[in-house]
């Protein structure tokens, strides 16, 4: 986790993208929940922290786990296997917290672990055959299908 979160720090800053950054908006954070490989875009990351204790609320969204408190914001986490259906499982002290800006507001997601920064080339792209909604594409990586997520549609 600690190679990704070092790597991160060259992707992703504060403040507006300058002409000549490594920006680009094919590039995106890998992870996985359970046997499956998903991406988000690298500029929705705010940084990725290691498991910790999380408060559960009462009559939480589907796929909330509860809320933390980071540097005094409290951030609602949510399980990305609740939210994918995957069904319902513990949680791990060796899952990761992906934090992401969504429309405004940081959220946590709860997944499995943190892979790579990958640069997808327009030629990577594909489209799902059926979806229940447009909360996926498809990128190909090294024989491999990645899941790239719209996290708007799908927390929305």
């Amino acid at each position: 986790m600690s190679s990704v979160a070092l790597a991160l720090d060259d992707y992703v800053e504060d403040g507006p993208p300058d002409a000549g950054t490594r920006r680009d908006a094919n590039q995106f954070v890998t992870f996985s929940v359970g046997a499956n490989a998903y991406g988000i875009d690298i500029m929705a990351v705010r940084e990725i922290r290691s498991w910790s204790a999380i408060t559960q609320l009462p009559d939480q969204a589907r796929g909330a786990r509860g809320v933390l408190d980071i540097r005094g914001k409290i951030v609602e986490v949510f399980d990305l296997s609740l939210v994918l259906g995957s069904g319902s499982r513990d949680t791990q002290d060796s899952q990761v917290i992906l934090v992401v800006a969504i429309d405004g507001r940081d959220v946590g997601l709860a997944v499995d672990s943190v892979s790579d920064i990958v640069d997808a080339g327009d030629g990577d792209f594909a489209e799902p055959p059926v979806t229940g909604g447009k909360i996926a594409t498809i990128v190909r990586q090294h024989e491999q299908l990645i899941s790239i997520l719209d996290l708007a549609t799908l927390l929305g």
